[in-house]
């Protein structure tokens, strides 16, 4: 089949031939293999057909680069909703974050009749922790005539996905799998000090470099002065390390042509000191003459289109993409990394270092990826990354139609690290997805809104459910033969006629257990009746008045021990070994049932908790909804801190300053590093103090009802900074009042406009207080806080010697 020029793959005809026959399909296959044709044939089938379409992304970025790939092809056709960005809000078709779409869902499902197919992009996110129960939910819940396109690379247990996806929708869903690459890649990793090689090497490199240690050690002493490649080479002589290519990994790539590369870092000061060290290199040009001037005026002419050519950080930016270098991380600008994604697609940069969020979505590859560690923070400790992890990075390397192999290198030092640590992180065998369905308060009541008490039935929808009947199945078979060998096993024989073995050595060691509690109370009453006693002869008759009955009882229980029939029995032994058999495969048995039931009522149980907070604080009564509900309902996020704080009035007591400092408060992580400037307002400060007992008062009775998750306290540390931009201050004074990147400041901006919104829908026919939201939002959305802005802009990149737009690769 041909579409767009292109001859299609087996597996785009499959799925094209689904939706060509009004079914859901789920597309599991790598990166790099053509996914986004299958999305594209729906939204063009929709298009055809006078039908609406929507297309969602796990990130707004993602959602960005869609909506100007669709709107320079179809124009004013294509819409835009996130939570940064309301573009053409009812057009036909509509790119979305999942979040909004299941916001949707929930406030007004009628704007959903007439859509045709909904697509989710990089499905897989449904076993995100923090923002899988979205999708999850979304699925369950969407209008029943709402096929889907489930896009994904990483899938492995897409069969019994599926299984559930059939189980909770109408339309019948085909499950299409792409197993092979289209350029396939090549695994190696990099041992810093002795070169590229393999797995297999590991484990003597790694027995080498601590032999070296102890040589420095050695050296220190004699004040030898042999370098350490001197004595990492002499080790090369072992026939299992003959293979291994001894170089530095950048210099080796490109000798071999074998770049662009990406080069994940899990830092961001990370990927800004290796930029900066591999741009001052000497001998490492990157790029020639011709096309370090071409690099240099598409850089340029971005920066001044994006309004950034002024900002400090260019110039140092600039002496980078000049080598053909350049970083990318959540910290900066947004409209510099969208610069520096733009520049990535032209072809120019040759090394980009930059964090795992540079590997979803967005469509580009290089000839190769290259990890700078296996390990990875995760916000509590360090930890190595999961398969899943690894191939969705991995899978950038290799560009289609003009690589033949694409190339993975991961960085690993010997000393720090285990074969088998390694094995499982650059494994094949990717985990399974799993369900983390987790309803918030918001979701909660929406659903109480529309099932009342039968709102426990939904959790019997959900993936979660659906894997623990499948777990429940599997602990009920190990039961069942769990409970086939005990019956196996040899009962205890007692000697004593008429006496049944099992029940007569159970009551000894149920007795000898008794026996051992009361020896030790009493051992701990001796021990505390010494302690207190003073010492000297002329009180022993008194100390031994008050020891001595204790002694009686301990001789006592001696004595009760002795006195029962197993006790001195010949066969105690072999009874004893029989009954102990028979109560270890019993206790397991006992501690599956238990797992059992943990599993399959902990959600349930949370619904229940929730919901009884809910009624607590009044939000809900006799399965209605009551003001505070109908408000809680529609916020997406901080729902019971915004609703009872507007509820005792604070936001119409407040200025628009003083409201976004509040909202900064909700809405930011908590964190323990870095200076910020605290606030010195009084005002500002007693409102904060009220706020913040109002949130411990929500967490009282969430300990009381037993909720796991806790509502947030607030954190206060950008509080000075919001209160500053409100009034007006330039961007680059921020730092001026908190020590934060410049992306964290714009994305933590947006959040609290994001929730203004929110809070102004949920309150509309509150005039007055709905005017004074839209001033706090206009005194936040400006400069490069403004996402809507930025999009804009960026729609149309003028080019360098014709002023055309400029086509991407991925367009």
């Amino acid at each position: 089949m041909e579409y767009k020029g292109f001859t299609l793959d087996r597996f785009q005809e499959e799925a094209i031939e689904a939706i060509n026959h009004e079914q859901s399909v789920i597309v599991t296959a790598p990166t790099g293999a053509g996914k986004t044709v299958i999305a594209e044939y729906a939204v063009e089938k929709c298009l055809q057909t006078d039908k609406r379409v929507i297309y969602t992304a796990p990130i707004k970025a993602l959602s960005n680069q869609k909506y100007r790939d669709f709107q320079s092809d179809y124009g004013d056709k294509i819409g835009i909703v996130t939570g940064d960005v309301v573009l053409n809000p009812y057009a036909q078709v509509l790119l979305m974050t999942t979040e909004i779409f299941r916001n949707t869902i929930f406030d007004d499902i009628n704007r959903l009749q007439d859509v045709s197919y909904v697509i989710f992009d990089e499905i897989h996110y449904i076993n995100d922790i923090e923002r899988g129960t979205v999708w999850e939910e979304s699925i369950i819940f969407a209008p029943q005539h709402i096929k889907f396109v489930c896009l994904s690379a990483t899938i492995p247990n897409i069969t019994s996905f599926a299984e559930w996806m059939q189980s909770v929708r109408e339309i019948d869903i085909k499950v299409v799998e792409e197993l092979e690459r289209p350029v396939p890649l090549e695994h190696r990793l990099f041992f810093p000090g002795f070169g590229i090689g393999k797995l297999k090497h590991l484990k003597e490199l790694r027995h080498i470099e601590k032999q070296q240690i102890r040589n420095k050690k050695k050296r220190k002493k004699k004040n030898s002065k042999k370098s350490d490649w001197e004595d990492n080479t002499k080790d090369y002589k072992s026939p299992n390390l003959k293979d291994i290519i001894p170089t530095e990994l950048i210099p080796y790539l490109y000798k071999e042509e074998r770049l662009p590369c990406l080069y994940f870092c899990f830092s961001r000061k990370f990927c800004e000191a290796n930029a900066h060290y591999h741009a001052s290199l000497g001998g490492l040009n990157l790029l020639d003459s011709e096309k370090q001037e071409q690099i240099l005026e598409k850089f340029d002419a971005l920066c001044m289109q994006f309004d950034i050519d002024e900002e400090e950080i260019i110039i140092d930016f600039r002496q980078l993409i000049a080598n053909g270098i350049a970083y990318h991380h959540a910290g900066m600008l947004p409209t510099l990394k969208e610069v520096v994604e733009r520049l990535f697609t032209s072809g120019l940069i040759q090394l980009l270092f930059t964090t795992e969020t540079f590997a979803v979505g967005i469509n580009m590859p290089a000839c190769t990826v290259v990890f700078d560690s296996l390990e990875k923070f995760d916000g509590i400790n360090f930890r190595y990354l999961k398969a899943r992890e690894y191939h969705q990075m991995a899978g950038r390397a290799g560009r289609r139609g003009i690589d033949s192999i694409g190339y993975v290198y991961a960085k690993v030092e010997p000393g720090y690290a285990t074969q088998d640590e390694v094995g499982k992180a650059i494994s094949s065998k990717i985990e399974p997805i799993s369900s983390q369905f987790n309803l918030s308060y918001s979701s909660i009541l929406n659903l109480y809104e529309k099932y009342g008490n039968d709102i426990y039935d939904v959790y019997t929808m959900s993936l979660s459910n659906h894997q623990n009947l499948k777990q429940i199945s599997e602990y009920n078979k190990q039961v069942a033969s769990l409970g086939n060998e005990v019956k196996l096993l040899p009962l205890p024989t007692c000697i004593h006629d008429d006496i049944e073995g099992m029940t007569q050595i159970e009551s000894y060691h149920r007795f000898k257990r008794t026996t051992e509690k009361k020896r030790q109370s009493l051992q701990m009453e001796l021990a505390n009746l010494k302690s207190n006693m003073p010492p000297g002869k002329s009180k022993k008759k008194e100390r031994n008045k008050k020891l001595n009955p204790i002694y009686n009882k301990l001789n006592g229980l001696n004595t009760e021990l002795s006195k029962h029939l197993c006790h001195e029995c010949y066969q105690r032994k072999q009874c004893t070994d029989r009954y102990q058999a028979i109560r270890k495969k019993e206790h397991y048995i006992q501690n599956i049932k238990k797992r059992q039931r943990n599993i399959g009522n902990y959600q349930r149980d949370q619904i229940d908790a929730r919901l009884n907070v809910l009624e607590t604080l009044g939000y809900v009564e006799d399965q209605t909804l009551l003001p505070r509900g109908e408000t809680a309902s529609h916020l997406y996020g901080y729902e019971l801190q915004l609703t009872q704080l507007l509820y005792k009035g604070l936001f119409e007591q407040m200025t628009e300053d003083e409201i976004n400092c509040l909202m900064v408060a909700i809405v930011s992580e908590p964190r323990k590093d870095g200076f910020f400037k605290r606030l010195n307002n009084k005002r500002i400060l007693t409102i904060l103090n009220a706020a913040w007992n109002e949130i411990l008062e929500i967490q009282a009775v969430e300990g009381k009802c037993n909720v796991a998750e806790r509502t947030q306290l607030l954190e206060f540390r950008l509080c000075s900074a919001m209160l500053n931009w409100s009034r007006g201050c330039e961007f680059d004074k921020l730092t001026d009042y908190a020590e934060l990147d410049a992306g964290d400041f714009v994305r933590t901006f947006r959040l609290v406009i994001d929730q203004l919104r929110q809070i102004r829908r949920a309150m509309k026919g509150h005039n007055a207080l709905v005017d004074k939201l839209n001033r706090c939002i206009g005194k936040i959305n400006r400069d490069v806080v403004d996402a809507e802005r930025q999009l804009r802009i960026g729609q149309d990149v003028p080019n360098e010697k014709e002023g055309k737009t400029l086509k991407t690769d991925n367009e």
